[in-house]
């Protein structure tokens, strides 16, 4: 079964033997993390000079979960396979969860064909920690326009800010994006 694979490019010119090299790398990412219903993979260049590098986003869609890896590097299939040297250890990770939450009695239909995916080719790390919790912080939600979101994000020195839209009342989060700039996250419900 091939995924269903969107392939875009900023500043960069996707050729076919490129494509033709992220498509059957990726279709092989099914054996190891079944139920994919999607792949996205962006190519953007940094800067405008030929030797610059160039920024490969691979975003994988199973159901319920996205998995999103990026690397660099002046060779697009370098770095396309960086991205997906990556994604196999983020898919191992993902699994090792997975199965760790079945081991603990919380079960997921559509987690059941991990059973039957292949290994993931990569090598184990010494030692997989689990995320901690290590503090749960309380604060007061106000309405503001996502212009002083913004401001107050940048007062406190923080990545992200939550508050509540002054508009709609919904909340929503500013955050600050890697590439520059600024985003907004807002739910849809």
């Amino acid at each position: 079964m091939s995924i269903n694979l969107t392939i875009q490019g900023r500043g960069v010119n996707i050729n076919q033997r490129f494509e033709q090299y992220v498509r059957n790398k990726i279709d092989r990412l099914d054996r190891y993390l079944p139920g994919i219903e999607d792949a996205r993979l962006h190519v953007r260049r940094e800067s405008a000079r030929p030797e610059s590098p160039k920024s490969v986003e691979l975003t994988v869609r199973r159901r319920r979960t996205l998995l999103r890896v990026e690397e660099q590097d002046a060779d697009m299939f370098v770095a396309f396979d960086g991205v997906l040297d990556k994604m196999y250890q983020r898919v191992a990770r993902y699994k090792g969860r997975v199965m760790d939450r079945k081991h603990n009695g919380e079960v997921y239909p559509e987690d059941i064909e991990f059973e039957v995916a292949e290994p993931v080719p990569v090598q184990a790390p010494a030692a997989i920690e689990k995320p901690q919790l290590v503090r749960v912080k309380t604060f007061e939600v106000s309405r503001m326009s996502n212009e002083e979101a913004v401001e107050q994000m940048e007062l406190l020195s923080h990545d992200f800010f939550v508050f509540r839209d002054e508009d709609y009342g919904k909340l929503q989060v500013a955050y600050r994006r890697k590439s520059g700039g600024y985003g907004i996250l807002r739910p849809e419900n």
